[in-house]
């Protein structure tokens, strides 16, 4: 989960302008699809790390975007998403005693440019864990993952989404979604303050829950090296 954050954040800092240290070049595409989702691509030449984000294009099909980098290292890839409703076994998971596989059955899974990619969102929306499929049989229709690490993951409904990779190389095919719940690891509110403990800057302090410095930033005292 901390690896997470800290993509987050480093991605928040990218897309806001006056954020990155070294200057910012202000990017615009246009003659998009209107109202679409894309995948904005930022590589960095220097270190050979790619950045990811989502945007959502105008109603008028644009896009602009504010990076540290030269506007030749950005381009966008639209998304699609066929919306299968697709099911998951085991269709529930405990999480102190979790399987090591998943099948996820459904259609439209394709290998063409490598292995479908399987990730677990919680009821946020937050992403829990990726991993990529073992294999798919059944002329598409069903596949088989490794579960990625559920170790900071709580009891409560999951969505699963099943994207495949496109000659872009990217994973922008959205397949559809399936449903888990999870049990066994419920969220802790220690200090009884209406924060969780992932969440609360000091989860034993019921007076105090915001404000709290660690590293420079507002992190939760639970989520500190």
């Amino acid at each position: 989960m901390k690896k997470l954050l800290l993509l987050s954040l480093l991605a928040v800092a990218l897309a806001v302008p006056g954020c990155s240290g070294g200057g910012s070049s202000s990017c615009s595409f246009s003659g998009l699809v209107a109202n679409a989702t894309y995948l904005v691509v930022i590589n960095n030449p220097s270190t050979g790390i790619a950045i990811t984000l989502t945007r959502i294009a105008s109603s008028s099909g644009t896009l602009s975007i504010s990076t540290n980098t030269s506007c030749s290292n950005v381009f966008v890839v639209q998304v699609t998403n066929s919306n299968v409703a697709l099911s998951s076994s085991p269709s529930s998971i405990d999480l102190e005693n979790p399987p090591s596989t998943a099948t996820i059955t459904g259609s439209g899974f394709d290998t063409t440019y490598g292995m479908p990619r399987i990730e677990y969102f919680d009821s946020s929306g937050f992403l829990v864990g990726s991993t990529t499929a073992n294999s798919v049989w059944g002329s598409g229709t069903a596949l088989d993952c490794y579960l990625p690490d559920l170790y900071d993951a709580y009891s409560g409904t999951y969505q699963i989404r099943v994207t495949n990779k496109t000659s872009s190389g990217y994973y922008s095919a959205i397949v559809g979604t399936a449903t888990v719940t999870a049990y066994g690891r419920d969220r802790l509110d220690s200090d009884g303050d209406g924060w969780y403990d992932d969440q609360d800057c000091d989860p034993y302090d019921p007076y105090r829950y915001t404000g709290c410095y660690c590293g420079g930033g507002q992190e939760p005292i639970t989520i500190c090296p």
